[in-house]
């Protein structure tokens, strides 16, 4: 869908489509995100349970949520509290005193200070980094003259379609099926060794290609990338799914909240930065080297990197088992993957 004009030059767009898409080449496929985003959204608003429990819920509203400051938050739920106990009995009072003090709203500080959930949070962020990396790296190895494969960018989405259904068969037979028989900790370090470091296998591909015509890809090429590349794809889905779930582990239940927020925030910036590391990487790689020295040197240090990260996760503090109705919550998440809704 990217630059139609460019792709499909005698087809006839019309005299409303034409004007729109020679100006924005790149509409078609950011609303058919657009599209798979809205539908995402109404499938979680509609489907997916609310976990909080009902007392501590809140009414959303866009204006507060953006505009309400945090000390004005706090006061006033001091203030309702403070009201609360001036009716209630002394030992009332005193219970309620103790069950607040071992549910102290968790802070950046506080869940940093916990050794087990600095290293989970830590593996989480670098491995956000290098799969990002990875995705940058990819288009820019398949459009490459010098160190690549030298294919226009219609190639690359049929080549990242097949590599989609790839993903797809593969993902629903391995996800559930290697959590149930391993567990949680094994399934990491399996998949963060199943995952970054096969991106070395990507430069083979330039063997496989030897023989195409300039700006072509072979069969055996469209099929040796997607089976690698959905690998990687396939592995890195169960070591982010394995890690969230034990980095949950390593905190109380009310702590959370706070801590998946700093996840995401860390993984954020990670990402920000993995684009912009892979592009100057690639493009002084491809620039100095010999080709095709550049890509084969790119992905061996991204690879290289990718090791690092197995022995790091395979170095975690293993977080203490979950309680029984925890269990029965993220064998849920897995299992209802498996066999579908009851």
């Amino acid at each position: 869908l990217s630059d139609p004009l460019k792709q499909y030059p005698d087809f006839d767009f019309g005299l409303l489509w034409e004007p729109l898409l020679r100006r924005f080449p790149f509409v078609l496929p950011n609303l058919l995100a657009c599209f798979w985003c809205f539908l995402g959204y109404m499938l979680v608003r509609y489907n997916v349970p609310e976990t909080l429990p009902e007392a501590k819920r809140q009414d959303f509203v866009i204006s507060q949520a953006i505009f309400s400051s945090p000390s004005t938050t706090t006061l006033a739920s001091l203030n309702s509290k403070t009201d609360d106990e001036e009716q209630q009995s002394p030992s009332e009072s005193t219970n309620e005193q103790a069950q607040q003090e071992g549910e102290q709203p968790a802070t950046i500080r506080s869940l940093w200070s916990r050794p087990s959930t600095r290293q989970h949070l830590l593996a989480y962020w670098v491995y956000s980094f290098l799969v990002i990396t990875i995705d940058e790296v990819f288009p820019l190895y398949c459009i490459s003259k010098d160190s690549g494969l030298g294919v226009q960018e219609h190639r690359i989405g049929n080549l990242l379609s097949t590599t989609g259904l790839c993903y797809v068969f593969i993902q629903y037979f391995l996800l559930t099926n290697l959590v149930e028989s391993f567990g949680f900790y094994k399934s990491l370090r399996i998949g963060a060794l199943l995952s970054i470091p096969v991106a070395c296998l990507v430069p083979l591909s330039l063997w496989t290609n030897s023989d195409a015509m300039v700006g072509q890809l072979t069969w055996s090429t469209v099929i040796y990338l997607s089976v690698v590349y959905a690998t990687i794809r396939v592995f890195s889905s169960v070591a982010f799914s394995t890690l969230t779930m034990t980095t949950n582990r390593t905190v109380p239940n009310h702590h959370r909240a706070t801590m998946n927020g700093l996840s995401m925030m860390g993984g954020s910036i990670a990402k920000a930065c993995g684009p912009a590391f892979g592009g100057l990487f690639f493009s002084w790689s491809v620039g100095t080297l010999t080709p095709p020295l550049g890509a084969w040197l790119v992905y061996g240090v991204v690879s290289m990197l990718g090791l690092g990260l197995f022995v790091q996760v395979s170095l975690l503090d293993e977080a203490a088992p979950p309680t029984e109705e925890t269990k029965s919550q993220e064998s849920g998440s897995f299992s209802n993957g498996k066999r579908g809704p009851r």
